[in-house]
């Protein structure tokens, strides 16, 4: 298994345009909204292409014909969920690295391994080199780093950003360990999840995450779980704010100790990954149209 994450699994030819060009326009709103960033709007880019590049009811169409769904797709989800929950706020996307599983596959060689992409489509991925310059070309940060997920990256810049109010635009519940007073999931199906929100749907806290995906299982990352325990039996091993540290003479935990606690690390993300971009504290510029965008990196007239 290639120790990658999607990208790993494909041959696309992602060079599709010149990556993050220099002199590409660059949009601006006079200074409207200088210097009111205190909010931090944080976009897990893969999460975000994945559901642009799929369930496009009409696709769109590049001057020289190349199906431009998945940027076009990417910026007006964007634009939204930033008008919705990121006004005044300053913007960072992060990406999945070419090598991101590495570090978790080094504690269990199958993590993910679930994951199959031999028969799949990922040539959106190839427009990967086209986002982050229409990111930089509207004046978003955007990071990647070869070895890390997007998750461990929103995580470090979630605990440096202590104190300010932090919105996580993804549909991947993993994030949900990191919901606090400040910090708070942006879901496209429920919108913003907070903490009794979480407590509410599931009977655990976000502080009890790692612990009780560990004992129920996270099939999209390949964690088994302890097997006849569901997300209903967890949340009631778990009653009272245990952890599985709590719980090392229960039969149930004490049987599959090791493999709980592996599991838990996988789930747990982290949150010093040497990531150089320095936050700013300045808001994000509004977003011009998706055409407009297209246009600014000459792939329509």
């Amino acid at each position: 298994m290639a120790r990658g994450g999607a990208r790993a699994h494909t041959n696309v030819d992602r060079v599709v345009a010149p990556a993050r060009p220099v002199e590409a326009t660059r949009f601006g709103d006079g200074g409207l909204f200088a210097g009111l960033g205190t909010p931090l709007f944080l976009v897990d880019g893969n999460n975000l292409l994945w559901r642009a590049a799929h369930g496009s009811p009409a696709p769109f169409a590049s001057d020289d014909g190349r199906d431009l769904t998945p940027l076009f797709r990417f910026i007006t989800k964007l634009r939204r969920a930033l008008g919705t929950y990121g006004v005044f706020a300053e913007c960072v996307v992060c990406f999945d690295g070419a090598d991101a599983w590495s570090g978790r596959l080094d504690v269990d060689a199958s993590y993910k391994a679930n994951r199959s992409y031999e028969n799949a489509d990922l040539s959106f991925m190839g427009w990967l080199p086209e986002i982050r310059a229409a990111l930089d070309c509207v004046g978003i940060a955007n990071v990647e780093i070869a070895d890390s997920e997007a998750d461990d990256v929103i995580a470090t810049l979630t605990a440096r950003a202590a104190g300010r109010p932090v919105r996580i635009l993804s549909t991947d519940r993993d994030y949900y360990q990191l919901v606090s007073d400040t910090t708070m999931v942006v879901s496209p199906r429920t919108g913003l999840v907070d903490e009794p929100h979480i407590v509410a749907r599931y009977g655990v806290t976000p502080a009890q995450w790692c612990d009780f995906r560990a004992l129920a299982g996270d099939p999209s990352d390949g964690i088994p779980g302890v097997p006849g325990v569901g997300m209903t039996r967890a949340a009631a091993t778990l009653t009272g704010g245990k952890t599985l540290d709590h719980l090392r003479d229960d039969p149930l935990v004490a049987e599959h100790w090791s493999d709980l606690v592996r599991w838990r690390d996988l789930i747990r993300v982290r949150t010093d990954v040497a990531v150089e971009l320095v936050l700013t504290g300045a808001a994000t510029r509004r977003l011009p149209s998706p055409s407009a965008i297209c246009a600014a990196l000459g792939l329509v007239r």
